[in-house]
């Protein structure tokens, strides 16, 4: 099984989509943990002097009124106690001796006189609703309260022991505001949608950089067929409209390469026919009967075949531009002409609309098709099929058929069936390769397939809309 997209297209997004999903979860890693530590930060910056100066106060008031302005001074987030000896608290992490030590720091630098000051980062119990929430704590939880205790899951708290000038220990216990890991659940939409706000950026300016790609791979698909499309537009990013440029050149060059050699050999076809007529001529002044005889007949299949060059060569595209043309009236005609010789024509359907069209060349085309069926069938039946995208038409007959080997072969110049090239038998073998050449300079194609229980041939002429 294929794990990447076969087109250019799908791997530049499967790559663009990776990248952005891996920058937006390093930008959520360090949004929740820079966030976190910034909270910490100013928060126990905020909490160390507001420690620093209720010590301040406590040491100048007399034993007896401390009570009430620790009543007034404490609150869900500061708890204060007095004692005469130093609290045992349970060591925390090690890893947190650090953030304890500039704690302690902070607290001793607001003070401004040496007081005895100790600092320890604790767990709090968790409240009834904490524990419901989150019961048990993950290896990972446990991790993270190792590292960035910012981001522990549950509360915490720093307490700061300050002995007073008179002995007496205050302990403060402060909840620090802390970055729960739960936050993760407003971040994670956010990462969604900006993942697809960018994905739907990058299929747009991918599809802008590939269009011109795909079209360039499709002109390279038609251009042995459509020799005369219009050159593709020069669009996209500089390198690849210097690659349609080049392509159109190219195409150019094909073509006139290919009309250049059929002028040549129109040409060398068309003086042959001078050398023939004086062939022609001096067979006539021979005395045998039988020797003239043959002469004439090889000279006449020699013209025959020379003629038939001549209008192969005639088809590779020197006609005009192409013009609508109404393919119903064309096929018409062309029935008519061979009823009026005696053969038996029949034409079913009708196109939709115009065709843009050599008329004289695809009426030569669909003529080579007839006469195949009359002449190897002895009745030929046409059928239009046309819809939005392709306009076919078939020409069908009742003869012996040809092996399946051979359906392609017939369409080499000068191959036949038959061993020899006797005009009797048939024609010179440039009939289909001359109707397939006109369907391909149209940008379709001519094919042969067997009809039904393989009786006669049907020869579908297959051209875009």
């Amino acid at each position: 099984m294929r794990l990447l997209p076969r087109s250019l297209f799908g791997r530049t997004v499967l790559v663009l989509a990776a990248g952005l999903l891996l920058a937006q979860l390093a930008s959520l890693l360090v949004n929740l943990l820079d966030r976190g530590s910034s909270v910490y930060r100013l928060s126990a910056q905020q909490i160390a002097i507001r420690i620093a100066h209720t010590a301040r106060v406590l040491n100048r008031l007399p034993s007896a009124a401390r009570a009430e302005v620790i009543e007034e001074l404490a609150g869900t987030d500061l708890q204060i106690l007095l004692s005469a000896q130093p609290v045992a608290i349970s060591k925390g992490y090690a890893e947190l001796d650090v953030y304890e030590t500039a704690f302690a720091r902070a607290i001793r630098r607001s003070l401004g006189k040496p007081l005895k000051t100790t600092v320890e980062i604790t767990r709090l119990p968790r409240t009834r609703d904490e524990r419901h929430a989150r019961p048990d704590a993950s290896a990972f939880d446990l991790w993270v309260g190792r590292h960035f205790y910012f981001l522990q899951p549950g509360p915490f708290a720093v307490v700061a022991q300050i002995r007073l000038e008179d002995g007496t220990y205050a302990m403060f216990v402060a909840r620090v505001p802390q970055e729960r890991l739960g936050r993760l659940e407003t971040l994670v939409p956010r990462l969604a949608l900006w993942l697809a706000i960018f994905f739907a950026l990058a299929v747009l300016v991918v599809g802008m950089v590939t269009r011109p790609l795909a079209r360039l791979a499709r002109g390279a698909e038609s251009i042995g067929a459509d020799l005369e499309g219009p050159p593709l537009p020069e669009d996209g990013p500089e390198e690849v409209r210097r690659v349609i440029r080049s392509f159109n050149a190219m195409q150019t060059r094909v073509r006139n390469y290919l009309l250049e050699r059929a002028e040549l050999l129109r040409a060398v076809s068309h003086d042959l026919k001078t050398p023939i007529t004086r062939m022609r001529l001096r067979s006539e002044m021979l005395d045998d009967e039988a020797l003239r005889g043959k002469f004439l007949h090889d000279l006449q299949e020699m013209e025959a075949m020379v003629g038939s060059s001549l209008e192969f060569f005639r088809s590779l595209g020197h006609e005009p531009r192409r013009q609508p043309t109404d393919i119903g009236a064309l096929v018409e005609s062309i029935a008519e002409d061979w009823r009026a010789m005696g053969a038996s024509v029949e034409l079913r359907g009708a196109p939709r609309a115009t065709y843009p069209a050599h008329p004289e060349a695809l009426r030569r085309c669909l003529d080579n098709l007839v006469g195949n069926a009359i002449r190897y069938g002895e009745r030929a039946r046409i059928v239009i099929d046309d819809d939005a995208r392709r306009l076919r038409i078939r020409v069908e007959d009742d003869g012996p058929g040809i092996p399946e080997e051979a359906l392609e072969r017939v369409f080499e110049p000068f191959y036949r069936l038959e061993g020899s090239r006797n005009r009797a038998s048939g024609g010179s073998g440039l009939g289909l390769s001359i109707a397939r050449n006109i369907a391909r300079w149209h940008g379709g194609d001519l094919v042969l397939q067997s009809g039904p229980q393989n009786k006669g041939i049907i020869a579908q002429l297959s051209l875009p809309r």
